[in-house]
């Protein structure tokens, strides 16, 4: 993706790019969707535990499987990863509506966790043999707005149209396959097209070595573990402080501020210096934190959202972009799929920690725990070789 003449910037934008993009776009439909499984699962018989399980099972076949088929897949096999991965998907949505009894529902819960890693994993092979480093930045911002615009666009959907399914949301999970099946007919078609990718694939077992990496690797956890936090335990909190009807509006104001810092910062990723940016966004995270930890009015929740907003949508992406840059070339595939083991890692850290927390010291003291364990994050991006 050269420039068109020698000292332009490297060209990010073509048809492999934007299907790559619509693909993960699908892809992260499969976790967006399912926003009420809980409740639904309740419903289907299950305990409270029983439910829990079935959907941790989700994440720890995450858990399992990203390391080892990270490190075998590479760019010219990732169009048949994905293939494979919305293959089971495709499979497994309109199985929701015959599943019934606790050991089908975490059967069908693994099964579609593996379709789901095939796709993740086939598609972030494909993405960082895509990205040039000098526009890393602006490249992993995209991606963050294509893993994020189902979040915004499917609960909202979902629940306008619950009552065409008669109330089941297992018919929506079922109807799910029809943006899975076209998802499908573009990942053939990426498979039909593999890059030829110069560089070797890391081999199976192979240490992400490196202190940048591991850093890396360490922050974005500490990231995630704290968007879980305030994503599983805002609404309690707001109750709290009597904002129980601000609360839709603190996730929208979220929402739209990471995606329009996404989309308008343009190339500032690339040019600024990207530890300091993302420092910059870990400090606005721990303020919001903060915030919400202090006994203030509810109308505090909203320059809360804002910081948030601005902080993930900036740090995010940038932490990506500094995995990339800071990783060897054979090795980016399987260090970015480690970043997407993170996220699953801090995702299942932050609710059993946040839960225990609460347990001793309120909701409050929850989010003070948050804003104490990511702070630290902050001066060790310094750390990192410019």
């Amino acid at each position: 993706m050269a420039g068109s003449r020698e000292g332009d910037p490297p060209r990010l934008w073509d048809a492999r790019f934007a299907l790559t993009l619509l693909l993960t776009l699908f892809g992260f439909a499969n976790l967006a969707a399912f926003y009420g499984l809980e409740p639904w699962l309740r419903g289907r018989g299950l305990g409270p535990a029983q439910a829990g399980l079935a959907i941790a099972g989700f994440t720890l076949v995450a858990l399992l499987l990203i390391p080892p088929l990270s490190a075998r897949v590479t760019p010219a096999t990732a169009g048949r990863c994905i293939v494979a991965g919305f293959s089971v998907t495709l499979l497994v949505l309109p199985l929701y509506l015959m599943a019934d009894g606790f050991a089908q529902l975490l059967a069908l819960r693994l099964l579609h966790g593996l379709g789901f890693v095939l796709t993740l994993v086939g598609i972030v092979a494909a993405f960082v043999a895509m990205v040039p480093p000098a526009r890393a930045g602006q490249a992993y911002a995209l991606f963050g707005v294509a893993d994020l615009l189902p979040f915004a666009l499917l609960p909202p959907l979902m629940e306008a149209t619950l009552p065409a399914f008669g109330g089941d949301a297992a018919g929506q999970y079922a109807a799910l396959a029809l943006l899975q099946a076209p998802a499908l007919v573009l990942a053939l078609w990426v498979a039909r097209r593999p890059i030829q990718d110069a560089t070797p694939p890391a081999q199976a077992g192979e240490g992400a070595a490196g202190r940048p990496v591991l850093l890396l690797l360490a922050v974005n956890t500490l990231a995630f573990l704290a968007h879980a936090l305030l994503f599983s335990l805002l609404k309690p909190r707001a109750l709290e402080l009597d904002g129980a009807s601000l609360v839709g509006t603190f996730f929208a104001l979220q929402t739209a501020t990471i995606m329009a810092l996404r989309l308008l910062a343009g190339d500032a990723f690339d040019r600024l210096d990207q530890r300091r940016l993302a420092a910059g966004g870990l400090a606005c995270v721990v303020l919001a934190l903060l915030l919400l930890a202090l006994p203030l009015p509810a109308l505090a929740l909203l320059p809360a959202a804002l910081l948030t907003g601005l902080g993930f949508g900036a740090v995010l992406p940038l932490l990506n972009a500094l995995m990339h840059r800071h990783s060897a070339p054979e090795r980016r595939g399987a260090n970015l799929n480690l970043m997407m083991l993170a996220l699953q890692l801090g995702y299942l850290l932050g609710p059993l920690l946040g839960g225990f927390v609460v347990g001793v010291a309120g909701y409050a003291g929850a989010f003070a725990f948050a804003a104490l364990c990511l702070a630290p994050a902050i001066p060790v991006l310094r750390l990192l070789p410019r």
